[in-house]
């Protein structure tokens, strides 16, 4: 299936979606993760507004897990809770389209092969999860 073929076939599904929580739970938290989360997210946002019940701060797509991993990743170099970490993650959902602002982080200051390792892990964390899943499915 080709990246246009998953947008033809999801993008239709979280419209409807999207409409129905609007109408039925315009003040839940909504994460989408239906690829290719770069189009959903904005679908979701657009449907939201469209209905008069858009608030950015009750949407997420999966920068958001991109996020949480870094702060764990980063918490678990500088022995930190994660929770207390602070990094903002831009760009794509996928290797090396997330780039972490770690210059705006909690740690600036982190150089080098740690910084770099870091960012690595952080961009390609997903293979993480579908490496210790041993072939039972992708990062979800």
């Amino acid at each position: 299936m080709t990246r246009d073929d998953l947008f033809n076939t999801n993008a239709s599904i979280v419209r409807d979606l999207a409409k129905a929580a609007a109408e039925h739970a315009p003040n839940a938290n909504l994460l989408v993760i239906s690829n290719p989360v770069n189009s959903t997210v904005p679908i979701t946002a657009e449907v939201f507004k469209s209905k008069g019940v858009y608030n950015p701060k009750r949407l997420f797509g999966v920068t958001t897990l991109d996020i949480v991993r870094a702060s764990r990743f980063i918490a678990e170099i500088k022995g930190t809770d994660p929770a207390n970490e602070q990094v903002t993650v831009v760009g794509g959902h996928s290797g090396v389209t997330i780039v972490p602002l770690l210059s705006q982080s909690n740690h600036p200051k982190i150089d080098g092969e740690v910084r770099d390792k870091l960012v690595n892990r952080i961009q390609f964390g997903g293979d993480e999860v579908v490496k210790a899943k041993d072939g039972a499915g992708s990062a979800v």
